[in-house]
């Protein structure tokens, strides 16, 4: 019985995930194709990957056999991939750069400012990109015809 309610919640977290809109590091959408070739394969390492990777922000996208050379760089990263349910995260972190950069250009510190300009950069892009996508579904997107 437990393996009969462990594939539906199975099923259940992969038609969720493949709804999602998704995220890269630029603020560009990952498109996965649900009904292409290796849906099942890219799914499985997507699971596995929610379930051993998950970051206080998005997902690594990276298979766990490999190492990361980003070290907690996952703003620059191309692996990295979020979505919608990080948002409060984003811009927490967002505030948080913009603090870094302006204490350190008020200390002279010119590298520390521009390594942490592409990190708002990038998360300007992710917040506008998952902004708009949640405005949309809010303007009247589809809804999941599972939703109760």
């Amino acid at each position: 019985m437990t393996a009969h309610y462990a594939r539906i919640t199975d099923q259940t977290v992969r038609r969720q995930w493949e709804k999602a809109t998704k995220v890269n590091v630029q603020g560009e959408r990952v498109v996965i194709d649900p009904d292409g070739p290796l849906a099942q394969a890219q799914w499985a390492k997507t699971r596995y990957g929610i379930a051993t990777q998950t970051l206080p922000h998005g997902y690594c996208g990276l298979p766990v056999q490999q190492s990361c050379p980003h070290a907690n760089a996952c703003l620059t990263c191309p692996m990295f991939v979020t979505t919608a349910e990080f948002l409060p995260q984003h811009r927490t972190h967002r505030g948080q750069i913009i603090e870094l950069i302006t204490a350190a250009q008020a200390r002279g510190q010119t590298r520390l400012a521009e390594m942490n300009q592409q990190v708002l950069g990038n998360l300007d892009r992710i917040i506008d990109t998952l902004d708009h996508d949640a405005d949309d579904d809010a303007d009247g997107g589809i809804e999941d015809s599972d939703a109760g």
